[in-house]
């Protein structure tokens, strides 16, 4: 018999969009939902993201910290002028964050990004 983990729930965040450039213009792509009533922890994990890039083509980093003190924990994505771009539960590496998911592009990028996710929030 199969060995059945249990599984969160599925969020679709806000529209996200950003215009600064750099680590230091790094925005909330999702916000763990946290209660004060809370018992135990509670974590997500990226299962979509969509960027729609409005600027000259980047690269996009996700990373934990807060806005000028943040840290990759993925590989970048690279966005193309013009175009949406979508990445599935597949090609997003399998991170779980326990705080907030923070995303910003390149310095050097002109430009409007637009940032959506879906996420599995987990406890």
């Amino acid at each position: 018999m199969e060995t059945m983990l249990n599984k969160g729930y599925t969020v679709v965040g806000g529209v996200i969009n950003n215009t600064g450039l750099g680590n230091a213009n790094a925005l909330a792509l999702y916000q763990v939902s946290n209660s004060a009533l809370q018992t135990g922890t509670k974590s997500f994990k990226i299962r979509k993201l969509m960027i729609r890039d409005d600027s000259v083509g980047t690269f996009v980093h996700i990373g934990i910290g807060a806005a000028g003190a943040v840290v990759d924990v993925m590989p970048t994505f690279q966005t193309i002028a013009g175009m949406d771009t979508e990445w599935v539960e597949a090609e997003i590496p399998d991170y779980e964050f326990f705080g907030d998911a923070m995303i910003w592009p390149v310095a050097g990028a002109a430009g409007t990004l637009h940032y959506q996710a879906t996420v599995e929030e987990i406890g």
